[in-house]
């Protein structure tokens, strides 16, 4: 007999009360399997890490399937040969833990947080025989070198590459690929990714030139993709009234599905390469982030005309033959959506069955407008 799942999260300072509470629940399900347990207590002090372990260990001797931990400390090693689990969720406060000893048999899901030691996700991946889904989130690697065959989802979260080191992905049956972080940074990029089909990049460069410059690098290896998700959040608008970007981009032959992310300045150039590049398009989505950041608010405002007078390009998606969708989603209307919609319009004429719909979004709240 089993039991779905057990829940504990710390968000108070009650801690006397949660352990007790913790305490006793588990006392009256010590005669059941688990399916799943989860554990956040990032504020328990090691007063009570005692208690903290023999959760941990009653969830382990009690064949639990899916083990989300989040917690200050260091994860107890009895987790990592755990072999009924088949997901393992790991949120660290504490930068330096490591790992010897594993067996995971069963394990295809595989997260973890907050890990600054390079040779911990290895050493963890090692005894993971059959896992399919790997992310990573809030890592610092001097390289980000990263070789499976038997991977089939992989996300890189907010994790900072050292200058000068290399982001090296092989995966031959990879079907999805997420990635956010400093594109710019690594000096050398080689992603073997032959399967893929879906693809999610975020840009954290504050260059909007060196942004590009990385998706660009990026793209070269992700010709073969159905679906792409590109979003930009650089802050250094002064760019663009002194630059001309000139994009090349591959074709991208399988390309069924597009969404752009940004703050609207260099939609016009970006766009217009993604185009050019992508015959078989069928859907394209533009959303405006929430824009201006890291307290840019006058410089913008006092730029924005001056960008719309440069802006040269315009969006054409007349040369896409199969478009039939294209949204786009604001948070404020102004100039900038204003030309880029009447630019879609102009674009659209000779498309027959393609449909614009433009959204904001208001508080949650989201109203739709077609043409």
């Amino acid at each position: 007999m089993s039991i779905p799942s057990l829940n504990f999260k710390l968000d108070n300072n009650r801690i006397g009360w949660f352990v007790k509470f913790v305490n006793a629940v588990v006392i009256r399900c010590k005669p059941l399997d688990l399916d799943v347990f989860r554990l956040s207590c990032h504020k328990l002090c090691s007063r009570y890490e005692v208690h903290e372990r023999d959760w941990i260990c009653y969830a382990v001797n009690h064949n639990t399937q899916v083990l989300d931990l989040s917690l200050y400390g260091s994860m107890p090693c009895y987790i990592y040969t755990c072999t009924s689990l088949e997901e393992l969720y790991l949120n660290y406060r504490n930068r330096y833990s490591s790992v010897q000893i594993v067996n995971l048999p069963n394990l295809r899901k595989l997260s973890i947080s907050n890990i600054a030691c390079q040779s911990y996700v290895k050493n963890l991946r090692s005894g993971c025989p059959i896992l399919e889904f790997l992310r990573v989130d809030t890592f610092k690697f001097t390289d980000c070198v990263i070789t499976d065959e038997r991977l089939k989802y992989l996300a890189i979260l907010k994790c900072k590459i050292q200058k000068e080191a290399q982001l090296f992905v092989s995966a031959p049956n990879l079907l999805s690929f997420s990635y956010e972080g400093e594109l710019s940074l690594p000096c050398k990029t080689t992603l073997n990714m032959p399967s893929l089909s879906s693809t999610c990049l975020t840009s954290c460069d504050l260059s909007m030139i060196k942004c590009f410059e990385g998706m660009t690098s990026c793209l070269r290896f992700l010709t073969h993709v159905e679906l792409l998700e590109l979003h930009f959040e650089f802050c250094r608008h002064k760019e663009l009234l002194t630059s001309d970007l000139s994009l090349e981009l591959p074709i991208f032959p399988n390309l069924k599905n597009v969404t752009v992310a940004f703050c609207m300045f260099s939609c016009f150039q970006m766009v217009t390469c993604i185009l050019k590049s992508s015959p078989n398009l069928e859907k394209l989505a533009i959303l405006q982030n929430v824009c201006p950041a890291h307290g840019e608010e006058d410089e913008v405002e006092g730029s924005r005309k001056d960008i719309i007078t440069n802006l040269s390009s315009a969006i054409v998606v007349s040369q896409c033959k199969k478009l039939e969708i294209v949204e786009v989603n604001y948070w404020g209307y102004d100039m900038m959506v204003q030309r880029l919609v009447d630019s879609l319009m102009d674009g659209s004429m000779v498309l027959k069955n393609l449909k614009i719909h433009l959204s904001k979004y208001n508080n949650e709240i989201k109203e739709k407008f077609c043409y």
